[in-house]
């Protein structure tokens, strides 16, 4: 008797309950369908799995039951099972409410001569969280390459863009690794020739030894450490080196600066102290653009207006804290155009809370390299108040007017004291504005044709100058 036994013969020795058990430890899911595709019963080898939306299957055509995109591939399952009595595996998707489709590696066969068949149906969601995984670590993986790339390119623009002469070199035997197209201009060679050479055969020899201990120094030590070198040009250049390691590799950073380019620098450390000093002096202190909107200030200034940050007022015009506004701000800019710079301007500013402060403003216009405007702002007191209104000539005004009384109406009398006061106030407005008559009539609210027939009125102009003006 052949020892070997087909498994249909086999199978065939069983009770259904025993193939019912069989089915359903072979599945994760186990559907009963007719010839049509409704689900008859559901049985489930995963415990996990049991829920009432899967349970409510029963009675429901499969194809209801699946995503919109599993439609087909029921179909497909469902017509092998009628053609062949057994299908290839697909995947279906189950829609799960409040979370993620469910997926589902499925297959059918027909059984028994009324054209039932059964579903069985593997649980694929480790697999997908897997695959899922898969996915995030090459999107990661490809975010760091994008990464690194975007920075080797960062660093390739930064070297070559470099104003300093710039070298790489191997730690161990002193040979140029890189160096950017200054550091070739510098020691008269190309790049791709410098390449492989060793630093110190473009060094004097007189140099070479002293220069090749620094090296090895820096190499050995992981410090820091500069001289100053002649090259073969001849030019004496200053030689700063420090360590650093990439991946495995020991190397050295090498820049190069002539002596003409340590000047620049000392220079560039001047600039900064003198920065450092307008930050912390006393008086208010402003840079503009060339239409007056801070660019920057000091504490001082920011103290004065009484404004916590300088966030605060940036990209503002100045004028905002002018007691005259605009009139004030065009007086300035105007001078600061014809002259290049002004000395003493007497204004008043107003702070956060309204108060003003009587101040002096001194200005200069710096054209290069970027077209600006510097502000310095004294706070003065009560000085310029009796600058621009001497206490002296309004009491002796006053004592003029009251000996009129009697000798005149008093509407006579009136017009006398209204003559006056206008006359001191075209002249106060004249000193403000530095003579600028169209500044002085907007200050006043005056036409320029009426302050020009006031200025004749009062003899404080030449009246030839104003009738060309008025022409």
């Amino acid at each position: 008797m052949n020892s070997t036994t087909s498994p249909a013969h086999v199978l065939g020795q069983l009770n259904p309950d025993e193939v019912a058990h069989i089915v359903q430890a072979s599945a994760d899911i186990s559907l009963t369908l007719n010839r049509e595709g409704v689900i008859q019963s559901i049985a489930f080898g995963n415990p996990d799995l049991r829920s009432p939306s899967l349970e409510s299957w029963v009675g429901k055509n499969w194809l209801d039951v699946v995503t919109s995109e599993s439609r087909p591939k029921i179909q497909a399952l469902l017509q092998d099972a009628n053609e062949t009595s057994l299908s290839r595996f697909r995947q279906i998707n189950v829609p799960s409410p409040g979370s993620a489709d469910l997926p589902l590696l499925c297959a059918t066969l027909k059984v028994g001569s009324t054209g039932q068949i059964i579903a069985l149906a593997r649980d694929l969601r480790e697999i997908s969280l897997l695959q899922q995984r898969l996915v995030d670590a090459q999107q990661a993986i490809e975010r760091d390459y994008t990464r690194l790339r975007q920075l080797e390119t960062r660093y390739r623009v930064l070297f070559e863009m470099a104003s300093e002469a710039v070298i790489v070199l191997d730690a161990n035997t002193f040979k140029v690794i890189e160096a950017n197209p200054r550091a070739a201009d510098l020691l008269g060679d190309s790049v791709k020739k410098l390449s492989g050479r060793l630093l110190m055969d473009y060094l004097t020899k007189g140099d070479r030894i002293q220069v090749q201990s620094l090296l090895s120094k820096v190499a050995y030590t992981s410090t820091v450490a500069e001289l100053n070198t002649s090259i073969l040009s001849g030019q004496e250049v200053y030689l700063s080196a420090a360590p650093f390691r990439n991946e495995n590799q020991s190397l050295i950073l090498v820049t190069l600066k002539r002596s003409g380019e340590l000047v620049d620098r000392h220079d560039s450390n001047a600039q900064s102290l003198v920065i450092q000093a307008l930050e912390k002096a006393p008086d208010g202190f402003i840079v503009t653009n060339s239409a007056g909107k801070i660019l920057t200030a000091n504490q001082a200034f920011l103290r004065l207006i009484m404004s916590d940050k300088l966030e605060q007022i940036l990209n503002e015009p100045l004028d905002r804290w002018l007691e005259r506004s605009s009139v004030d701000l065009r007086v300035m800019l105007s001078n600061l155009h014809e002259k290049g710079s002004i000395k003493l301007f007497a204004t008043s500013i107003r702070d956060s809370f309204g108060t003003l402060h009587p101040v002096e403003i001194s200005a200069v216009s710096v054209p290069y390299p970027h077209a600006c405007l510097g502000f310095t702002i004294r706070e003065v007191g009560s000085r310029i108040r009796s600058k621009i209104q001497p206490e002296e000539s309004i009491t002796r005004s006053s004592e003029e007017l009251t000996q009129l009384v009697g000798r005149l109406p008093l509407k006579e009398i009136i017009n006398e004291t209204t003559d006056l006061i206008e006359q001191l106030c075209i002249k106060a407005a004249l000193d403000l504005t530095r003579g600028n008559r169209v500044s002085a009539s907007e200050m006043l609210g005056l036409s320029r044709q009426s302050l020009y027939i006031k200025l004749r009125k009062y003899d404080l102009s030449d009246q030839s100058k104003d009738s060309d003006i008025e022409e």
